[in-house]
């Protein structure tokens, strides 16, 4: 069976939810959604409704942080990341997770078309792997993992339930 996106997004808790901030809101309001759903990176959208950009944690440390600029008061649409990298949800995950690799990115967005179907993590596809991959080694992590943790959702690190 080959493992692709749509089949990592099939299994994600709330695949379909995406979290956005308007290319207007402030490096706060990226953070404040981030922070309240526990999420690595929000979509920016512009006044047309499509994704303009992406802002990350990554972002937030060297674009803000490490420049000292006020999060209040800094736009979003001064310090996201402006080339967001997609696949289509056939792609398979070891595609995706080289493209990741090779561009140093830890998110993807997921596109068909004009249809935006969400946004997957490096975290997304390596708990996907272990626990459903096909090789040795990760029959060997499952058997491996606490209980807990094998029951775990792929977004929810074990024990923070």
């Amino acid at each position: 069976m080959e493992q692709t996106i749509q089949t990592v997004m099939g299994l994600k808790k709330d695949a379909e939810t995406l979290i956005t901030i308007d290319a207007g809101a402030t490096v706060r309001d990226a953070v404040d959604a981030m922070v309240e759903h526990r999420v690595g990176a929000v979509l920016i959208r512009n006044e047309d409704g499509l994704v303009d950009g992406i802002f990350t944690e990554r972002d937030l440390l060297t674009r803000v942080v490490h420049a000292g600029l006020d999060t209040q008061s800094t736009p979003i649409s001064m310090v996201m990341t402006r080339s967001v990298r997609f696949v289509s949800p056939g792609t398979t995950v070891e595609a995706a997770m080289a493209l990741m690799h090779l561009n140093r990115h830890r998110h993807l967005l997921v596109i068909d078309g004009p249809r935006v179907h969400g946004l997957v993590s490096m975290g997304d596809m390596t708990s996907y792997l272990v626990r459903h991959g096909e090789g040795r080694f990760e029959a060997a992590v499952r058997n491996a993992l606490p209980d807990a943790a094998k029951d775990a959702s792929p977004d929810q690190p074990p024990g923070d339930k």
